[in-house]
Order: structure tokens, then C-alpha cells, then sequence
């Protein structure tokens, strides 16, 4: 392809030049020509590349240089013109026709099936026509059949003038069509559209909370009419009821294409898989027929039949029918099956189809049926006006639909017939006008008037009979002639009539006003008041001055024709003089909004005399909700005078706060010179005075007044004068110096940090967060956090840690407490370490001002209160007579490393008592290095040996605290026992449960059994 292509531009280029070239210039010529058609192929291809992602087109605007595309991305590409004189674009406009740089050529760019004739009617046209551009720079036309098969003709119209550049928009058939781009030879096309990737559905409504869509059936009395026309008197005219109909037009579903760019066309074919879900009854699943598609904005509407089966209820079935959509698409390499979500369908009946008024021309929505007999609708007033000279009145956009829906509720069914959403389900629209005669006029009302399909446009009758639409004259003299309209809802299904109304018109020479308008909105933007946030309800009034008043507001109307004394008359200000109205926009549809303060309209005398003037009051903590994340902020107020009943004429006045300055954020810091020095650590260290990063917390001290033991620790006992002082706060915040805070500590969550997970004692991993409003810690085992515990909480300055005496409730936090020494701020090599939670001291005055702390995050370690060893050495010898005994010998020490048994430090104390040490047992698998590497317990002995034993006589909890009149502390014995052969040197690792106040601390025990006795 691209030899061929390069082949006919050289040719080209052959006969431009005329004479006989050199090889280089040849040579040039081909670079050049290469060059060219290169710079238009990477245009095109980082373009489509673009779209194939899931951008689309949003504009295409002619430059000085050629024509530039934009994508919804806001990217933009340029091809540049090959050709002499202004690029064009052509584009669909939104009535459908083409539009050549912004005109209207009369062209549709998308048809439809031709017309079936109204029952007892004769048929309109069969055929609908179109007009799409060509790639050979003719336009095409597209002749519909009533079948909607199409025919295709190219016409000898150009839509690529000679010598201009131009660029057509066809986004109906998705391509962009480009003439004389420099370098490119012919015409450009571009696809507009990507391969679709999947369908979601788009629900209707939620049907028990499951996406569905309705099955529709319609319920109606039959009408029957006559033929009437605009030129007889049919002053008598009304339907005449037939028979009942219930009809069921079938799905209407609708499915977000993904990307929205994708070619709805390439779907070769659309069907449905079909199921029911939960049934306990017997009956078939019902089918879906797919027989016509459309797509447009991304959206693809299916349209199908149901047949067989029937359609589930939940309620009466305990069953839903649910659909899936399948697609058959057709991609540039391969067909793919694409299928959408599940969706549930519904069946629903709706009755009682009536034809009313709709809202047009910002008049307000009428709730009134159409007239049902041309009688009724002649004896009363015009329902609408129209304009002598009207080029077109669409009536189609004051009519639409009402009917009982599925819960009896009387509703609109669409928002005019214009939107077609009635043709979804089978229905159509039609409208003609009714001849009548007024009085002894021998000339039909409705002569008047013309339409073509459901445009209105008054008339000047041609011989007392009514022209044809192309030859229809106006003239002011159609004045007050009152042309009737029969409006009828078609089911064209069963080719029946569902609804049928009249709507007359008067034909005026000036309409009456329908409109609200706006005619002035000065602005009052000048106020630059300092502003500084202060926690109380203190107001700041601002004003604008009667001589603003005068200037900006009365001035500008007096140029308008409105004076001084009609405006204090006649215009009020919306919602009263004390407490205005304040909206969202100044247009004359603006709604009312959420107050920003008062504003107010009051007098002042200038001393010549009294004038109005505005003053707006906002409260200090109501300024500062907006000023907050605001630079300045905006009222807006309204005047108004009704000009006739719902027309008014609006003042629209703004006043503006910019304060400067603007003193919003109050903040200040924590200096470490706040601190006792000799309570902190650097963070992990056990040194006191290294650093500010962390405190430790720990139970009562033994021997103090009333100490119990609790792990009670009090955070301003680690800040000078036992409190926290703020400093640094700028001086303009009064409200937010230190002796106006109050200050309080709360947790930081410790998710996504190295305080979570952590390993309890037990070896059970815990999950740590933060809860009931950052004063509580609680614990789950990892995986199940349906069940926590509380580990900590804050109570004002205090931390109390949970736990004591209580294994029920707190088992999470005594076992984390217990899973490491108290100076373990680093994990071992089982993975423990001591528990550590950050915390965070908050300042404030009012609770909806943040007040930045610097310096206000630290760290508490949680120091387990006692740690267990065994630093001694516990021998046995081997087949000792009565087995080798010896008393368990452990090692206690507090958290401050304060031995149990050394006097110096207990004073007379019994740390055993206080700590409540009141069970020691063995309890788990005893390992062994028999027959293996010595010092390695990496087997149990019950695995080695059943010959060799060992237990344990556990003590009792007077004999731990108390002695056993041996020893002032007991804590069991071990005996050894070897029933078998005599064994060598080995050694043995026992684990013991320690149990206390505050949990249970497993200590292992280290034991040498010696060779047997004279062997």
C-alpha cells in the first residue's frame, strides 16, 4: 500500500516540476516527499493510539495553519493544511442535521424507519433518508426502508470544497474525515472508536438490592378516531373506547460500553443467558430474544423480546430471573464473546396512560391532563401561545405521558415526547390539527396554522383552506386565530391507540412574557477586613455605604429606565428585609442556598435624605468554617419585581470578603526544655536523659503509700511543673495562647508501623488499633479481628495498662506485656520485643478549630514488671539411689532490675508478696542433647528415652512467698529418674510457667545429669 501511495505523490510531483531533474534532486524530492507523509502518519498514529485508550473526540476547530482535534484527555493534535485559503469543519449538530463551520446544510446525519400510518389511518411515507460524507469527497445519501434496510447512493455534492482543507465530524458513524492535509494525498480518515472490552449494566432501579430492570406491561382502554384535518369542523370530535389491552412490549436495558469510545457497529450479534436463582417452585426460566441495538455517548440500549417461561418474583417465588448480555464482537484481529453482569429482571404493570401537559419555556410543570374531546378543549382557554411569525413550535416538548406505575402512584412517564422515551417501549407520538369554526367564520381556526410532524407554524390560509408547509405565508392578521392540535399515544406493537388529547393555541402578536430575567448584578468586593479566628460568637458587620449604593445600584437602573422612587417601590428584597435570601448564581433560575451570615437591607440618612444600604453580619466561628479553606467568600442577594404573575425582573447584588489578613491557622510547639530531662530516652534506649523520643511506663514502685501493683503511669509526671506548656503561638491568636488550651493525649494509630503486629508471650501474633476516639489500644490475633481485648487506655494524663489479676478479660495484653524483658526495646531472636505505643498531645480551644503542635509525638514503652532467669547450675548424677533430687533455683528481678532476694534494695520488702508470685509449674516438653550435639536440645526426651524421668513437686503460694521453713522462698523440686542402662553426661532444657499478678512468664531451665555412679 504505502509503494502505491509514494508511486501516485511522485508522479505528482514529476508533472508539477515539468522538466528533467538530476538524481539528487530525485533523490531530495523522495526525502522530502518521506518526511512528509511520515510527520501525517505519527500524527495519526499517536492519535488513534489516544482513542484506542478510551479517549474521545470533544472538538474539532478550524486554526490559521490547518485544523486541530482535541480529546476528552485534553490533548490535542494538528494537521496542517495542504491547500490554499481557511480550513472547514463539518460536524453534527445537535438537531441531528450536518453543520459546515457552524451551518446548518439541512442534511440529517442519521435516519430512521419510515412511518406506519395511524390505526384507520392511511400510512405516511415508508422511507426515511440520511446524509454521511464519503472517503471520495461526495456526499452519500442513505435512503431507510420501513424495514430499516438501507440504501446507499453517492450524490455529486461535494463536502470537500476545492482547494480548502476541511474536516468532517462524524461522530454517527464514527470516523473523521480530513481533505487536502499536507502530505497526505486524498481523503484522511481516522476511526473515532476502539474495540470494546465489557459491558456494565446500567440499572433501572434495585429490585431487594440486586440491579434489575423492568419487563414492562402496559394496560389501556382501546380508542378509536377519525380522520380529521385542519379545513373541516370536527368541533365534535372525540375517541370513542374500544376494548382493553394489556401489551408487553418486551426489555429495555441499557449497558455502559467500556471504553465509552467503542464501536457499538462492530456487534455482530447480542443474546441473553438467562437463569433463575433461589427458586423452590417449579415453571421454566423465561427467554430473552435480542432484536435491535443501538449505541450512542457510550451507552448501548438493547431491545428484546421475552418468550417462554415465566418471569420470577421474589416475594411469591423465593426466586429472581436474572439476564446476562452477550456479545458477538467483531475486533480487528479476532471475534470475541463479551459478557455483561448478571441483572434481575422485574415484571411491572402500568395502567391508566393519560396524555398532560409538560413544561416548556420555563413555565412551571403542569400537572393538568390534556382535554380528551376537541369540545372540551375549544370552550376554554388557549393552553399555550405562539408568535405570528413562529418559524416552528415544537409541540412535541409541551406534551407528555402520565400512568399508574407499579405502586399506584400517578406519574410522568417521560419528560416530553420529544425525548422519544415512550418509542423504548413501543409508543409513539403523533399529532394534526382539528378544523373548527368560530362563530359565523366560514375559515377553519386550525387553517391557520401548518405542521410537519410535530412542528406548529401559524399561517395565512391560501382560499380559505389551509397551505402546504413550504408554501405557507405569515402575517401579522393570524392574530388571536385559536388552531387545535389532536395529540395521540400510539402502542405500535399491536398498532392500537393508547391515549388521545387536544391541545389548543392562540396565535399572538407579541408573547407574553414567560421569563424571569435578570437585569443588573453589581458587585461590592472591596471589603478587606483582617480576620482572626477566636472561638466565640463575636460579629463583624460590613456595609455598603449609601453612596455605593447610589452609584452601583440606583445610578445603573436609572440608565435602564427605572428610577430611584420605582425601584424602592417595587423591588423587594427576596426573604425580607431583616434576613435576606441568598443564592447560588445570579441567573433567573438560581436557586436559594445555605446562609452565609445575615444580610440585611436598612436606611441611613446622608442628610439630605434616607437611602437603603446592605450590611451583611457574619459571627466569628461562622467566618471561620468559611474562611478556612477560603481566600474570600461571596453573598449574593436578590431584588425582585414581578412584572406579571411568576415574571420578575432581578437585582442580583454580591458582597465579597477577602480579609487581609486572614488568620486562620493557629499553632504553636513543644520544646523539649518543657521536659524532665532525666524521664526521657532517646528512642529504644534504656539510658535515661539521651533523648526526648520516648517515656517508660511501669507499675506502682514497691513500698509506696497505698501501692498495689497497678500499671498506672501518669505522662505529665515526665513535663516540668507536671503540665504542658505551649509556646511559639503567634501573638494575633488571643484566643489560642497557652493558659487557653486544654490539652489531651491520645494514641497514634499504629497501623502500617512497626508497633503492629506484635508477638505475645505465648507466641501468638496480636494486630494493635486505635479506638473509642484514640484512648484505648485494643488486640486481635491476627486474622480474627472480630474478637478484641482493651491492652491500654488513656485516662486524662494517665496510662493504665490492663490486665491485673484478670485472665478472662485481658489475656491479649497480659501476654503481650509478658513476651520480653523490660529492657528489651529491640526484638529478640524469638521475634519479641517490650510493648510500645505512640502517643500524641492535642491542644485546643474550640473544638472545630485545629491548632497545629509541633513536636507533640512520642513514644511509651510498656515495661514488664518482673523477669525470671535461671543463672544457675542444677546437677544430677545418674542412678543415685531413690533418684537425684534438687530444689528449682530461679532468679527474680522487678523492672528495675531490683533482685527479689537482695536486701539491699527490698528493704525489707517481699517483692514476692507485692508482685503476688503465686504458681510456679512445669509445663510443656522437656528436650534434651542425649544422643546429639551437647548444649543442642533440639529433641524431646520422651522421644530418646522412656527410661529416663524427670518431675516436678511444685510449691505452693505460701512456700514461694513465704519459704518452706528451709528456705525464706521455695520453688519446687525436680527429681530425676533412669529406669534403663547407665548413660553418660548430658543435659536436659525444662520449661516452666511462672504465674503472677500480670500473667504467666515462661523461664527455661537448664540441667546437667552426670555419668552413672561408679561407672
Amino acid at each position: 500500500m504505502k509503494k502505491k501511495f509514494y508511486g501516485a505523490l511522485l508522479l505528482g510531483s514529476v508533472l508539477l516540476t515539468g522538466g528533467m531533474v538530476s538524481c539528487s534532486d530525485y533523490d531530495d524530492d523522495i526525502n522530502s516527499l518521506n518526511d512528509r507523509v511520515a510527520a501525517v502518519e505519527e500524527t495519526v498514529r499517536g492519535l488513534q493510539e489516544k482513542i484506542n485508550a478510551g479517549c474521545v473526540i470533544t472538538s474539532v476547530d478550524p486554526t490559521g495553519n490547518g485544523v486541530k482535534v482535541t480529546l476528552s484527555n485534553g490533548e490535542s493534535f494538528e494537521l496542517l493544511n495542504g491547500a490554499p485559503g481557511a480550513a472547514a469543519t463539518v460536524e453534527i449538530g445537535k438537531n441531528g442535521n450536518w453543520f459546515i463551520n457552524g451551518k446548518d446544510t439541512g442534511k440529517p446525519s442519521r435516519g430512521e424507519k419510515g412511518e406506519q400510518g395511524e390505526p384507520g389511518e392511511s400510512g405516511t411515507a415508508a422511507t426515511g433518508k440520511y446524509y454521511k460524507p464519503g472517503e471520495n469527497g461526495y456526499w452519500i445519501e442513505v435512503t431507510v426502508g420501513a424495514d430499516g434496510k438501507e440504501t446507499e447512493t453517492e450524490t455529486t455534492i461535494s463536502w470537500t470544497p476545492e482547494g480548502t482543507m476541511t474536516a468532517v465530524w462524524d461522530s454517527e458513524n464514527g470516523k473523521l474525515l480530513v481533505s487536502n492535509v499536507k502530505g497526505y494525498n486524498g481523503i484522511l480518515s481516522i476511526s473515532l472508536t476502539s474495540e470494546l472490552k465489557s459491558l456494565v449494566f446500567q440499572p433501572e432501579f434495585y429490585y431487594q438490592g440486586i440491579e434489575a430492570m423492568e419487563a414492562k406491561t402496559f394496560n389501556y382502554t382501546e380508542k378509536g378516531v377519525k380522520e380529521v384535518n385542519a379545513d373541516g369542523d370536527f368541533t365534535t370530535d372525540a375517541p370513542t373506547e374500544l376494548n382493553g389491552v394489556a401489551m408487553t412490549p418486551g426489555l429495555v436495558a441499557k449497558y455502559h460500553m467500556n471504553p465509552s469510545s467503542a464501536n457499538w457497529k462492530d456487534i455482530k450479534s447480542l443474546s441473553y443467558i438467562s437463569d433463575d436463582k433461589n427458586y423452590t417452585r417449579a415453571g421454566g426460566v423465561v427467554k430473552a430474544n435480542v432484536f435491535d441495538w443501538e449505541g450512542e455517548k457510550g451507552i448501548l440500549t438493547v431491545h428484546s423480546q421475552l418468550t417462554d417461561g415465566t418471569i420470577k418474583d421474589i416475594q411469591n417465588d423465593g426466586k429472581v430471573t436474572v439476564l446476562a448480555l452477550q456479545a458477538n464482537y467483531s475486533g480487528s484481529e479476532k471475534d470475541t464473546i463479551i459478557t455483561s453482569d448478571y441483572a434481575a429482571v422485574k415484571a411491572t404493570n402500568y395502567k391508566d396512560m393519560v396524555l398532560a401537559n409538560a413544561a416548556y419555556l420555563g413555565q412551571p410543570v403542569h400537572t393538568v391532563h390534556l382535554y380528551t374531546t376537541a369540545q372540551d378543549a375549544i370552550n376554554n382557554a388557549a393552553s399555550h401561545e405562539i408568535v405570528w411569525n413562529h418559524e416552528g413550535l415544537d409541540v412535541a416538548t409541551l406534551v407528555q405521558t402520565h400512568y399508574d406505575d407499579s405502586q399506584n402512584s400517578h406519574v410522568a412517564w417521560d419528560v416530553t415526547a420529544a425525548d422519544k422515551t415512550v418509542e423504548d417501549y413501543g409508543f409513539k407520538y403523533s399529532f394534526k390539527l382539528v378544523g373548527y369554526h368560530k362563530g359565523n367564520n366560514r375559515t377553519s381556526e386550525s387553517a391557520h396554522a401548518v405542521m410537519k410532524g410535530s412542528l406548529l407554524k401559524p399561517c395565512m390560509p391560501v382560499g380559505g383552506k389551509q397551505p402546504t408547509w413550504d408554501a405557507a405565508e405569515q402575517n401579522k392578521a393570524e392574530k388571536d386565530r385559536e388552531p387545535l392540535v389532536r395529540v395521540i399515544l400510539t402502542d405500535t406493537v399491536s398498532n392500537k391507540i393508547a391515549a388521545v388529547g387536544y391541545v389548543k393555541f392562540k396565535i399572538v402578536e407579541k408573547a407574553t412574557p414567560t421569563e424571569s430575567e435578570v437585569i443588573l448584578t453589581p458587585e461590592f468586593d472591596d471589603f478587606n477586613y483582617e480576620y482572626t479566628v477566636n472561638c466565640t460568637e463575636t460579629a463583624k458587620t460590613l456595609k455598603i455605604e449609601w453612596h455605593d449604593f447610589e452609584e452601583d445600584i440606583l445610578a445603573q437602573l436609572e440608565k435602564q429606565g427605572i428610577s430611584k422612587k420605582d425601584f424602592h417601590t417595587n423591588f423587594k428584597l427576596d426573604g425580607g428585609n431583616d434576613d435576606a435570601t441568598q443564592y447560588d448564581g445570579k441567573l433567573a433560575t438560581s436557586m436559594p442556598t445555605s446562609k452565609k451570615g445575615i444580610v440585611k437591607q436598612t436606611t441611613t440618612d446622608t442628610g439630605v435624605e434616607e437611602t437603603q444600604i446592605i450590611t451583611w453580619t457574619l459571627k466569628n466561628n461562622e467566618a471561620y468554617q468559611l474562611f478556612k479553606n477560603n481566600k474570600s467568600i461571596s453573598v449574593i442577594v436578590r431584588y425582585s419585581k414581578e412584572i406579571e404573575s411568576n415574571v420578575y425582573q432581578y437585582v442580583y447584588v454580591t458582597l465579597t470578603w477577602t480579609p487581609n489578613p486572614r488568620n486562620v491557622q493557629p499553632a504553636g510547639t513543644l520544646e523539649n526544655s518543657d521536659k524532665i530531662k532525666n524521664y526521657w530516652y532517646a528512642y529504644n534506649s534504656a539510658t535515661p536523659g539521651s533523648g526526648y523520643s520516648d517515656i517508660h511506663a511501669n507499675v506502682e514502685t514497691v513500698g509506696e503509700t497505698n501501692a498495689d501493683d497497678e500499671f498506672k503511669s501518669d505522662i505529665l509526671n515526665t513535663f516540668d511543673g507536671n503540665n504542658v506548656t505551649v509556646s511559639g503561638v503567634n501573638a494575633v491568636y488571643t484566643a489560642f495562647q497557652d493558659a487557653n488550651l486544654t490539652k489531651t493525649f491520645t494514641f497514634v494509630d499504629p497501623q502500617s508501623t512497626d508497633m503492629t503486629p506484635i508477638k505475645g508471650n505465648s507466641g501468638t501474633m496480636y494486630d494493635i488499633t486505635v479506638g473509642d476516639n484514640g484512648t484505648t489500644l485494643y488486640a486481635n490475633v491476627v486474622n480474627n479481628p472480630l474478637v478484641k481485648q482493651a491492652v491500654v487506655k488513656i485516662n486524662g494524663s494517665i496510662l493504665e495498662y490492663q490486665g491485673k489479676d484478670n485472665e478472662t478479660q485481658y489475656s491479649f495484653a497480659r501476654d503481650i506485656l509478658n513476651a520480653a524483658d523490660h529492657a528489651q526495646f529491640v526484638a529478640n531472636n524469638e521475634g519479641k520485643k517490650t510493648f510500645t505505643a505512640q502517643i500524641q498531645i492535642n491542644a485546643e480551644n474550640c473544638s472545630y478549630v485545629p491548632f497545629e503542635l509541633e513536636n507533640n509525638e512520642f513514644f511509651a514503652k510498656f515495661l514488664r514488671p518482673i523477669t525470671i532467669s535461671d543463672p544457675h547450675e542444677t546437677n544430677f548424677v545418674d542412678a543415685t539411689t531413690g533418684g537425684a533430687k534438687a530444689d528449682l533455683k530461679l532468679t527474680f528481678v522487678d523492672w528495675r532490675d531490683h533482685n527479689f532476694d537482695n536486701a539491699s534494695v527490698t528493704k525489707g520488702q517481699n517483692y514476692y508478696k507485692y508482685y503476688d508470685v503465686e504458681s510456679i509449674a512445669q509445663n510443656g516438653d522437656i528436650m534434651t542433647d542425649l544422643n546429639g550435639t551437647t548444649g543442642v536440645f533440639d529433641r524431646k526426651l520422651s522421644d530418646v528415652t522412656e527410661k529416663v524421668k524427670f518431675t516436678f513437686t511444685a510449691p505452693t503460694k505460701s512456700e514461694i512467698q513465704n519459704g518452706n521453713g528451709i528456705v525464706n522462698h521455695y520453688f519446687g523440686t525436680l527429681n530425676y529418674e533412669n529406669n534403663g542402662t547407665t548413660v553418660g553426661d548430658f543435659q536436659i532444657k525444662v520449661p516452666f510457667d511462672v504465674t503472677y499478678d500480670w500473667g504467666t512468664i515462661q523461664v527455661y531451665v537448664i540441667c546437667k545429669i552426670s555419668q552413672t555412679e561408679a561407672n
